[in-house]
């Protein structure tokens, strides 16, 4: 029988609420809370009815009654903050971006290690139905071979309403924050990429406000992105096969609709019809199931979950890193 695990949230601003509030929905239980100061832990608490609050990182990792920490603070200090977790041997749920650079997610992956306890990226998409899904028609061959994918995560994110993300020192810009979810749809379809050619438009600052990028892969396989925080776009995804398509929604990255179509490979035809048509609707947001994904891996003993391994969170900040430098977006102290 599965034991029901304590959270402690290292963190509480607007992403915390919204992944407490799909706690609330799948029933897992929010244990303790802890920010620099207590009025933000006092606030969370009062909120969501979490009984243990601190004031300070540190308390909250040592707390023996917490056993899986979510670290949900600005992407700058998530190594930071997930070290300091593990070193108190809590099991880790790492909001994306995991870390800055792969550099930094290396040494995370290695202390979890080290330690033995589960460390995972907080790529929520993956756990999600709708994903699920997706990679069911994939793997099923329906489409045939998958030879070229594109998606695109562009939103309108002026900087008097996202002003972290136009900070250089809060690593900001759009490649991180939104381009990772392209980058990491391909990943896990494709794997690492051989090649990599991208562009960027970057601000005053040195942070990108618009990137775009095409990947290529052993066999000539390729996948294409855009991400920008200037504009909003389709926020869709096409997966394309030998056989036929999946034409993903807005938003792709959450839970949302898609569209498989089949070609008709005859000689008279050449064309493409709707085979099947997805639109499973779930309760919440949909980012509870990251978490359930994190229990059902403990539980099972298992310190990496197959779904979002380590070693692929670091290739994908790899990625992101060969991406960054050829666009020539650099934080402070890299």
């Amino acid at each position: 029988m599965s034991k029901q695990l304590r959270w402690g949230f290292l963190g509480a601003g607007g992403i915390a609420d919204v992944i407490a509030a799909d706690f609330q929905v799948a029933g897992l239980k929010i244990q303790a809370v802890g920010t620099r100061d207590i009025a933000g832990a006092n606030r969370f608490g009062d909120k969501f009815g979490v009984p243990n609050r601190h004031a300070g990182y540190e308390a909250l990792v040592n707390d023996p009654e917490v056993d899986i920490v979510y670290i949900n603070t600005i992407h700058t200090f998530h190594a930071e903050h997930a070290l300091l977790a593990i070193s108190a041997g809590k099991h880790v749920l790492v909001e994306k971006p995991f870390a800055l650079n792969a550099a930094q997610a290396k040494r995370v992956r290695d202390a979890a290690r080290a330690k033995g306890v589960l460390v995972m990226e907080a790529m929520w998409t993956r756990f999600l139905p709708a994903m699920d899904a997706i990679f069911d028609v994939i793997n099923s061959g329906q489409i045939g071979e998958v030879r070229f994918v594109t998606a695109d995560h562009s939103q309108y994110l002026p900087e008097n309403f996202a002003n972290r993300l136009w900070q250089p020192e809060l690593g900001g810009g759009a490649l991180l924050d939104l381009g990772i979810y392209p980058v990491s749809f391909f990943n896990r379809i494709f794997g690492a990429p051989t090649k990599i050619t991208a562009e960027a438009t970057l601000t005053n600052l040195g942070v990108d406000l618009m990137t775009s990028a095409i990947f290529k892969y052993d066999d000539g396989k390729q996948a294409a992105m855009t991400t920008s925080m200037e504009v909003f776009g389709s926020i869709g995804a096409s997966v394309v096969g030998t056989k036929g398509r999946i034409e993903v929604d807005t938003s792709f990255y959450e839970q949302t609709s898609f569209t498989v179509y089949e070609t008709d490979m005859s000689r008279e035809a050449f064309v493409q019809s709707v085979a099947s048509r997805y639109e499973t609707k779930i309760e919440g947001r949909g980012m509870q199931y990251q978490a359930i994904e994190v229990e059902r891996c403990v539980n099972a003993g298992l310190t990496e979950s197959p779904i979002m391994s380590l070693d692929e969170t670091v290739s994908i900040m790899e990625t992101m890193d060969e991406i960054r430098k050829q666009t020539g977006v650099k934080y402070p102290g890299e």
